[in-house]
């Protein structure tokens, strides 16, 4: 046999896996199994805790969770290995809607690829599902490695106001306002379900952190109280969102931000960036352009930015000292930028 198609059939092979995985977890998170199979269960147990179930199906599942090492077996007996364990503990910190959104967004997505670039059909939209749950949710997957990061450098810059835009749960401030008692902030965030979910998370920081429902491309210090009175910021964050702009929307955005900010005052750009080269983490290509990918198949969305994209819309919109981090697993950067131009 060619070994081409040895490749081709070996790549295909971990495909099948990777899918099988993927349907195994999302199916188990949905059916809260993971938190069932933590104690020891046969087939006929399971399904006397649910007699209407499918039981062929069920038996097809837990065997895959088999073998895809997700559950150990013995004597007819399925458990959670650490690894399902795992999902079960972090489904609640984005992993359960990630998984929802690859499952039920990016397959269905990249399904209509042939018609999507043959022009055959209108780019999709960002279904009210996303909007509402799964884009904030699964953006909280990045926080065990962005968190830390940020609370260091609070600490070095001695941030006291700070003003999230799309701020999703108002998670990063409520963090913020615990751990640095004299900080102050503001958030703004368009989608009123996700401003409810905000405000109920911040309500004991004692009036320190607001919430605002706003598109923040509307900014303006006299449509917000709660700017004047908290502004001018230390820091503007702009977390897992430059992307949702064009270049020109980022270049009015950036122009807004620096009338918000102290002399001197930064912003900080998270974002997954669209990289030439792939980056290799655990012998497998880390996702960016794979991300990128699907968001360009969406009205009104052109991908995610390179690294120099957002370097070069930051100096043409007067910012200065750029500083660029590489997140854990490189999957995200952070670029901090001060206020006011290169001198010289």
């Amino acid at each position: 046999m060619d070994v081409s198609m040895l490749a081709l059939l070996a790549k295909t092979t971990s495909l099948m896996e990777y899918l099988g995985f993927l349907w195994v977890v999302q199916t188990g998170l949905e059916l809260d199994l993971w938190t069932e199979m933590e104690t020891a269960s046969s087939l006929h147990e399971v399904m006397v805790l649910h007699p209407g179930w499918d039981e062929t199906l069920l038996e097809h599942w837990l065997e895959q969770a088999y073998y895809l090492d997700l559950l150990t077996k013995r004597e007819g007996r399925f458990q959670a290995t650490k690894l399902a364990r795992a999902i079960n503990n972090y489904k609640n910190l984005g992993l359960q809607a990630l998984y929802k959104e690859l499952m039920g967004h990016w397959a269905a997505g990249f399904a209509e690829l042939p018609r999507l670039i043959t022009k055959q059909r209108e780019k999709l939209k960002i279904g009210s599902d996303m909007e509402d749950e799964l884009i904030s949710k699964a953006s909280m997957a990045s926080e065990p490695f962005v968190w830390p990061f940020l609370r260091t450098k609070c600490q070095k810059e001695q941030w006291r106001k700070v003003l999230d835009l799309g701020c999703g749960e108002g998670r990063y401030l409520k963090r913020l306002a615990d751990e640095f008692p004299e900080l102050q902030g503001v958030g703004l965030e368009m989608n009123p379900i996700v401003v409810g979910r905000a405000r109920e998370r911040v309500q004991d920081c004692e009036g320190r952190v607001q919430i605002l429902c706003q598109d923040i491309l509307a900014l303006g210090e006299q449509e917000n109280p709660f700017l004047k009175e908290f502004g001018p910021f230390d820091l503007c964050l702009l977390n897992n969102s430059i992307y949702y702009f064009s270049q020109a929307q980022r270049i009015e955005l950036l122009e807004k931000i620096k009338g918000l900010l102290v002399p001197g005052g930064q912003v900080g750009i998270l974002t997954a960036v669209r990289q030439g080269d792939p980056v290799r983490v655990f012998r497998t290509h880390l996702p960016q352009n794979l991300m990128s990918f699907f968001l360009a198949c969406h009205q009104g969305f052109e991908g995610l930015p390179t690294e120099q994209e957002v370097t070069s819309v930051l100096r043409q919109t007067g910012y200065r000292d750029i500083n660029i981090s590489v997140m854990p697993l490189g999957t995200s950067h952070y670029f901090f930028a001060a206020q006011g131009a290169d001198e010289g």
